[in-house]
């Protein structure tokens, strides 16, 4: 799957489960409302994200109203405007746990990630066996993370491309 070209949006909503996000119907596609946890957050179609405290009656809440609770909170945190650009940020401060019990089967995902400042630059690339997508795209998010903090936030790495490796076991038969 070519990640890379995906909306931010819709990459949230790769790891967020349906049954968390807000509003499905009234929210443009490449944006994203959602819960987890004890927060509300709300992804912008060029990939800011905003998060509030998660308000005691949010389930009876209409659109309108919940932006309004944005607007007027004074817990409202933008991640850009903390300097926190990328997606490993936002998961490590919503304490993101991958879910454990996902449809479809496990299997080997190689993951890219490349480096968008320095496009020419040799990809990574890597291979996680025995995995759900979600913890492959998880983690791959999580390692560019990683990259961006080792580089002094001079880079900027993105998960290009997660494909699902096929097996090349070849099964040997023994006549004894």
């Amino acid at each position: 799957m070519e990640i890379g070209y995906e909306a931010p949006a819709q990459v949230w909503r790769l790891l967020i489960p349906e049954s968390q996000w807000m509003f499905p119907g009234e929210v443009p596609e490449d944006e994203l409302i959602f819960h987890y946890r004890d927060h509300i957050y709300f992804v912008n179609n060029d990939g800011s994200v905003l998060s509030m405290p998660k308000p005691a009656c949010f389930d009876l809440l209409d659109l309108g109203t919940l932006l309004e609770y944005l607007a007027t909170s004074d817990e409202t945190v933008d991640f850009d405007d903390e300097g926190q650009f990328d997606f490993g940020f936002v998961l490590k401060r919503m304490g993101y746990i991958v879910p454990v019990r996902q449809k479809g089967s496990k299997g080997t995902y190689q993951i890219e990630i490349v480096n968008t400042v320095l496009p020419k630059a040799h990809p990574h690339r890597y291979e996680l066996k025995n995995v759900h997508f979600v913890f492959a795209l998880y983690h791959g998010l999580m390692r560019c993370h990683e990259l961006n903090e080792k580089t002094d936030w001079e880079y900027e790495h993105e998960v290009k491309r997660i494909e699902k490796v096929e097996s090349t076991t070849r099964k040997v038969q023994l006549n004894l």
